[in-house]
């Protein structure tokens, strides 16, 4: 079993996140659709409600981001 991506990275800000995030379609951090590649994040309770985090990739970055791909 692997460790979650959130161990060594921060979680978005769930109320930043768009539904479709939130919903683990698209990526937490770049808003990619998922399909069957994604990875699990971390798990977030926002309004009373468990979410769990999922991203495209271990070193996605997020939209807008200046920074570059370690």
């Amino acid at each position: 079993m692997s460790t979650p991506a959130a161990l060594t990275q921060p979680l978005p800000d769930m109320a930043r996140l768009r539904p479709r995030q939130q919903m683990a379609m698209e990526c937490a951090r770049c808003a990619r659709y998922l399909g069957a590649k994604g990875r699990v994040l971390g798990d977030v309770r926002h309004l009373g409600l468990p979410f769990r985090l999922w991203v495209c990739a271990p070193d996605c970055q997020p939209v807008g981001s200046t920074v570059p791909n370690a």
